[in-house]
């Protein structure tokens, strides 16, 4: 019995010995650092993700109440000139301020899905060229697609433009920024791809 004592001793030392070497120590606080790393990353997207999916949701919700409003234009306007068939149609006072009303509020929520549209874009890193309507990243000068050039120029973080770098198939010419798989012109000066 001492010896199965003395064994279990002398290994428990070895382990603890091996457990507190610098050499065990280091290898596994980068692989947990990474770790953590990957963990906060993954909850960042998908909390992201799940506020873009939000977002989605309220533009469906306002798109809903759009095609009610346009059913509700519709239904006062049939009954107004469903009397007078065959006649030239008129309306009377109150459908026309119906109708109106009905009409802002439809203006009110293509503004709230477009400001939504605009915070999704945020979200996913990408702005729209308000000329060609081409998805391009936040940080470009100019649209890849046209090369309309963008007014306010947004920088992110080196990770996204590392990124942008990997994936680009060409550079351009004049300033060697990266050209993407099917841009046209240079996002950074505005070049032709040519």
């Amino acid at each position: 019995m001492c010896t199965k004592q003395n064994t279990w001793m002398g290994l428990r030392v070895i382990y603890c010995r091996f457990i507190t070497s610098m050499k065990w120590r280091i290898p596994c606080m980068s692989f947990f650092d990474k770790m953590k790393k990957g963990v906060s990353d993954a909850g960042s997207k998908a909390k992201s993700l799940v506020e873009v999916n939000k977002f989605r949701l309220n533009i469906q919700s306002l798109e809903a109440e759009i095609q009610d409003r346009y059913k509700r234009i519709g239904q006062a306007v049939y009954q107004s000139t469903s009397d007078e068939i065959g006649s030239e149609p008129e309306l009377d006072q109150k459908t026309n301020v119906s109708i109106v009303q009905l009409c802002q509020e439809i203006r009110f929520r293509q503004q709230e899905i477009t400001a939504l549209n605009k915070k999704i874009l945020e979200l996913n890193h990408q702005k729209s060229c308000n000329k060609c309507g081409r998805l391009n990243q936040l940080e470009v000068k100019y649209c890849s697609e046209c090369g309309h050039e963008f007014t306010q120029v947004v920088t992110i973080d080196i990770v996204a433009e590392r990124a942008a770098t990997e994936n680009a198939d060409f550079t351009c010419s004049k300033c060697q920024e990266p050209f993407g798989q099917n841009d046209r012109f240079c996002g950074k000066c505005g070049a032709s791809r040519q």
